[in-house]
């Protein structure tokens, strides 16, 4: 544990939290107003306190050493708390002013959650933006603690001790073909399911999901004829040959595709909603958890 000096400068904190932000020193100066030269003496007086150069500079950027990513999620906690006793105590209300919300979300769970979280802000009309974009998975911690993304939604929990994650959806998975395929009936035997041509949707070149772990415990595999990056392109593909797609209950449904269900157990499909520890009692980020967790209601989605 390192003992500050009792004169620390706390505006060091300031630039340190910039340069983590923008991954560089001129950005960072730009942000805070200061040259570039100051950034710089601000964070070896720093780098002296902590005996660690906290950033290294690479092509891609002035990169966190373990140290800074150490103390990061701290150092921006502290600032939002010393930033909330400046600020009026009124809780967030949605309805002044226009806040954006950044969203991390694989295609298949934005299209489940975005649009009834429009819906349910266009209804009451508040003046609010959504931006939903895609981050790799390393680099989502990252991303929340920088403040440049205020939630991250994925199928598994993130689990960092900087991170906070709470369950928003739940779901079964069904195998799902379309209406009048030739080699399905009503019930779908684990025989008949092995049959099948597979289509199977994956971020990954290579690997299985939760369906082909399950199948696998069985000593089991399935034939998968087609595999794509994009989940949501599984119903189109599904609607229109006699491929199967084992994919989420609603998912199926709301394509109007035949629903069977699966012939072996497997776990829910779900779908976690993930926040940085320092927001966690930021207004405006518990109001939208509990947007999401009144739209989500007991994970009934069909």
């Amino acid at each position: 544990m390192i003992n500050l000096p009792k004169r620390t400068d706390l505006n060091l904190f300031r630039i340190f939290d910039a340069v983590y932000q923008e991954g560089s020193l001129t950005r960072a100066g730009e942000v805070l107003h200061l040259t570039q030269p100051a950034v710089s003496n601000a964070l070896a007086r720093l780098r002296a306190v902590y005996k660690d150069p906290l950033f290294v500079r690479t092509a891609a950027g002035m990169v966190p050493t373990p140290t800074a990513e150490t103390i990061a999620a701290n150092v921006r906690t502290a600032l939002q708390l010393l930033n909330g006793s400046l600020d009026s105590a009124e809780a967030f209300d949605p309805r002044r002013g226009k806040r954006r919300f950044r969203i991390s979300a694989g295609d298949m769970t934005a299209a489940m959650l975005i649009p009834r979280v429009v819906q349910h802000t266009t209804a009451l009309n508040l003046p609010m933006e959504i931006e939903v974009s895609q981050l790799r998975r390393e680099n989502v911690v990252h991303e929340l603690a920088s403040g440049e993304i205020d939630f991250a939604l994925d199928a598994i929990p993130i689990a960092d001790p900087q991170v906070i994650t709470m369950k928003v959806l739940e779901d079964e998975y069904v195998c799902a073909v379309r209406p009048g395929h030739p080699g399905v009936g009503k019930r779908l035997s684990l025989a008949t399911y092995l049959a099948l041509d597979h289509v199977h949707a994956s971020s990954r070149r290579q690997g299985v999901g939760q369906i082909d772990l399950a199948l696998k415990r069985l000593g089991k595999q399935r034939r998968i004829v087609l595999r794509t990056p994009y989940h949501l392109g599984l119903p189109h593909i599904v609607a229109v040959s006699d491929l199967a797609a084992s994919i989420p209950r609603s998912l199926a449904l709301v394509h109007h595709l035949q629903v069977l269900k699966l012939p072996f157990a497997t776990p829910p499909a779900e779908t976690h909603a993930a926040w940085h520890k320092s927001a966690h009692m930021d207004g405006a980020n518990l109001w939208f958890r509990e947007v999401l967790q009144q739209l989500a209601g007991h994970h009934q989605w069909e």
